[in-house]
């Protein structure tokens, strides 16, 4: 975009055919995917998600050049079959939060982030970018 500032975009599917344990199904939700809803809160044979972020590094703050922010939103669905992917049952998920340069040379963030969703809200500690 600018100097300092990225548009991130993300469109992310997964997809299984057989008997699939639970545990391995794809899932939706966590701090990578659908950041809002805790890990794993939507699961099934498959998976489409997109998210897109907005970053920038550092605000203009007078003491620090090491403390930037991110505004981000994604939306995304589980489905058993094609035939059951349907628009209506995509979720949504939006928020924003702070990040902290860490190592400068080696663009290494620690993120403090908090998501809004239909079903409340989650707030993120984590280093390293979401995606």
């Amino acid at each position: 975009m600018r100097k300092n500032q990225v548009l991130a975009m993300q469109v992310l599917g997964q997809f299984t055919m057989g008997s699939v344990p639970f545990n391995q199904l794809p899932q939706l939700g966590g701090p990578n995917l659908m950041r809002g809803y805790y890990q794993g809160r939507f699961r099934d044979n498959n998976h489409l998600a997109s998210q897109i972020e907005y970053r920038f590094l550092p605000l203009p703050l007078g003491f620090s050049k090491r403390i930037g922010a991110a505004v981000f939103a994604s939306t995304g669905t589980v489905f058993s079959s094609a035939e059951n992917l349907r628009w209506r049952d995509f979720r949504g998920a939006a928020g924003a939060g702070l990040r902290f340069l860490l190592f400068p040379k080696k663009d290494i963030f620690v993120l403090a982030d908090y998501a809004l969703t239909r079903e409340g809200g989650g707030f993120y500690l984590y280093i390293g970018e979401a995606f």
